[in-house]
């Protein structure tokens, strides 16, 4: 799906769905293949009524996912990574007291 649209996709983290677009995918087409679904397990209407949902997927859709994921990233990024501040500004005390040992 992704290399028809000309992507290539370089890997997909295994463990932490909240990262993953198609995860949202799938809850949204598992949550409307449970309302819609009246049929048995396995049924050929389970099967028109599961292609039906694929269907219905936009590409407005995935845009949505694509874009919720990326904000948990950078979420995620901003609570774990502690920034790192260089202070090039010439102190008062530090280098003085370190040389006059």
């Amino acid at each position: 799906m992704a290399r028809d649209r000309g992507f290539r996709v370089i890997r997909l983290p295994p463990y932490h769905c909240i990262f993953n677009p198609i995860e949202l995918i799938w809850s949204q087409m598992k949550n409307n293949i449970r309302r819609n679904n009246t049929a048995p397990k396995f049924s050929s209407a389970t099967i028109d009524i599961i292609r039906e949902e694929a269907s219905k997927i936009t590409a407005e859709m995935w845009a949505n996912c694509v874009r919720h994921s990326t904000k948990e990233e950078d979420q995620y990024r901003a609570r774990l990574i502690t920034p790192l501040i260089i202070n090039l500004e010439e102190s008062s005390d530090d280098d003085s007291d370190y040389f006059d040992q």
